[in-house]
């Protein structure tokens, strides 16, 4: 294994535990491996004699078994490594150049690698930036809507303040209102500082400013880096919009669509605990050897040979986009699905290195470059340009796996729920051209299959408790939406040609609505309508209406084929009587069989007295769902006409 070409070779080389762990003594190639072996658990051998079999495949050392790579491999990119005919002949065409070391943060190198992703991307990725920037001499494009309020930081790094500003008071006078959006934790108010605008500050941070001095370290982290990439203004969350009583957050949220979709570019702090944690400071240092291509003595060599083109960098694999940036703790928050899904490039600054994402894929700080798996949908710049061309299966698909994802993320407010994924829903429902709101997407098939959600959370689905006060526009949502609960949800899984959808048992609340759609390549990626029904207005109607139809068997049998939204029967609740289920859709027939016969996919509800409209509808709520045999529940005249809260 101390030999160069070993680890270049396409071959499997192996050796016993006890023999690394013997040779490690002397050796920094074998000490490089060991560590890598137990710093991953699964990859440790349990035996001095196991075999430890390490295998490169492009330019990563995989161990035996193990899905994810033990070490890396790379050159340096550097003109002389590139020509040099050493290269050529021993290095692997297929290994990538890199850097083993990463760049200290807020250094100039540092920054000129964020720059030079963003101005790569700005040449060859018209999908992320041309809509951005599509006017001469970097102006703002015609038609973008800027966020109400920006932070302008100014034309020279030395300046100590940043003004809050009214972007209607700069649009007509700045030729260049190019915004970066910091997407960040708050964290917990009794460790971090959330430095909030409120009604209160709101006006002499209009007019005085804010002494950068006093930001928390994360905004000051911002600051910095914004100013680095040329960019004059930033827009944070809590400083931009006003926080608290007499603010305007519920006007403001509503706008979050273009906010992160028309940013030059989004920062994600997620490596910051909270906003007083910062995101710049040291990454561990990371663990390598020098391996040159002519020393058979495989010593390990640093490079005192003083000739780079002769080197080739085993190195710890730290280039891991899923575990430090899905996975991570930002990408845990509820607001964050959004702001990621809506960037058209995002810069994430973790506790390993850094990570640029654009519709083109992943860059890591250590120069790799990966293969977004989630490009043509989280990743894609003009998000969801996919579901304009996808059949209507895939739409299902991809509605369903972006929402059972965001009902398993965090919230500091349990109500922001409904709000946080308001501007995603937006954009789905132009997509599908059709109406929704509340997670519901209204028109066959999308209608049926999203009522039926399930909940997929141990011990069942709890109320969110909104706010009497407050709110604003915005309402609690129904009980037939899963954005009323916490907790984890599925959704039924129904064949997509084997259900028959019963529009006439229940109908949704939405009017009709003209659509302006601008989703293709060449419009700015947002979406309006002339009637937009907006997931908590309090001005429309948010109730469903449909046909209860009556249980004829007992509850004990009703319930083997009902799931429960709070995990068990509603309290009080003794007899399959004081039930109501309204037929959604039901099994499509393949023989002779009667339709009354045949299974009924259903939403399961109970009276919650009082009645609705001019019709005296009766009042009811949702509490479960189940396929249920047609021959167990009621047709015809006794079915009556309810709505559902």
């Amino acid at each position: 294994m101390c030999k160069s070409r070993n680890v270049l070779s396409s071959k499997p080389c192996q050796e016993t535990f006890a023999n690394i762990k013997s040779t490690s003594q002397h050796c920094e190639l074998h000490k490089l491996v060991l560590n890598a072996c137990v710093a991953n658990l699964g990859a440790s051998p349990k035996r001095e004699s196991d075999l430890v079999k390490l295998q490169r495949i492009g330019s990563h050392l995989f161990l035996d078994r193990m899905p994810d790579p033990l070490l890396s491999l790379c050159f340096l990119p550097t003109e002389h490594q590139v020509t040099t005919t050493h290269r050529f002949s021993l290095v692997p065409d297929e290994m990538q150049a890199g850097l083993p070391a990463l760049l200290p943060p807020n250094s100039h190198a540092y920054f000129d690698l964020l720059a030079n992703w963003l101005n790569d991307c700005n040449t060859n990725h018209p999908d992320c930036y041309l809509k951005v920037i599509s006017s001469p001499k970097g102006s703002s494009p015609k038609g973008l809507t800027l966020p109400t309020r920006l932070l302008d930081l100014g034309d020279l790094e030395s300046q100590h303040s940043v003004l809050l500003r009214l972007s209607a008071s700069l649009s007509l006078k700045e030729k260049d209102t190019r915004y970066i959006a910091l997407s960040h934790p708050w964290g917990d108010s009794r460790n971090h500082d959330h430095f909030s605008t409120n009604a209160t500050n709101v006006n002499s941070r209009l007019t005085s400013g804010i002494a950068i001095s006093s930001l928390p370290e994360t905004f000051r982290d911002a600051v910095t880096v914004t100013r680095a990439l040329g960019i004059r203004y930033l827009w944070i969350d809590s400083l931009c919009i006003v926080q608290g009583p007499r603010g305007d957050f519920e006007t403001e949220a509503q706008k979050m669509e273009t906010v992160f979709s028309m940013a030059y570019c989004v920062i994600a702090a997620s490596r910051a605990s909270g906003t007083s944690s910062g995101f710049l400071s040291p990454r561990p240092e990371r663990k390598f050897v020098a391996l040159n291509l002519f020393d058979d003595a495989g010593k390990g060599n640093t490079g005192d040979s003083g000739d780079d083109g002769n080197l080739i960098y085993v190195c710890e694999a730290i280039d891991n986009f899923q575990s430090d940036v899905i996975d991570g703790p930002l990408n845990q928050r509820g607001w964050v699905l959004q702001e990621r899904a809506l960037a058209r490039r995002t810069i994430y600054f973790t506790e390993r290195q850094t990570y640029f994402e654009c519709g083109a894929g992943v860059r890591c700080e250590t120069l790799t470059k990966m293969t977004n798996n989630q490009s043509s949908f989280l990743g894609d710049p003009n998000f969801p340009q996919v579901a304009l061309t996808s059949s209507k299966g895939a739409k299902i698909r991809l509605y369903e796996s972006l929402y059972k994802t965001y009902s398993r993320l965090q919230f500091t407010r349990a109500y922001d729920r409904p709000i946080a994924i308001a501007g995603l829903e937006q954009r789905l429902v132009a997509a599908f051209e059709t109406r929704g709101g509340y997670g519901i997407f209204d028109r066959i098939p999308f209608f049926g299959r999203s009522l039926l959600w399930t909940c997929e959370e141990p011990g069942g689905m709890q109320r969110i408790e909104f706010p009497k006060e407050g709110l604003g526009r915005y309402r609690v949502p129904p009980s037939w939406s899963w954005m009323a609960y916490t907790g984890a949800i599925g959704f039924m899984d129904l064949p997509f040609d084997g259900v028959h959808w019963l529009e006439d048992d229940v109908r949704s609340p939405w009017g009709p609505a003209v659509w302006e759609v601008n989703l293709d390549t060449s419009g700015s990626g947002s979406s309006t309508a002339s009637s937009m029904w907006h997931t908590g207005r309090t001005d429309q109607d948010n109730h469903l209406t449909g046909r209860g139809r009556k249980l004829v068997i007992g509850l004990e049998v009703a319930e083997k084929k009902i799931k429960w939204d709070a995990g068990r029967s509603p309290p009080g609740l003794l007899d399959a009587k004081d039930l109501r289920v309204v037929a959604v859709g039901r099994r499509k027939s393949k023989s002779n069989k009667p339709a009354v016969a045949l299974e009924h996919h259903v939403l399961v509800v109970v009276g919650i007295g009082g009645w609705t409209g001019s019709g005296g509808r009766r009042r009811y709520e949702r509490v479960g769902v189940g396929s249920l045999p047609g021959d167990w529940i009621t047709h015809g005249e006794q079915e009556e006409e309810i709505a559902i809260f």
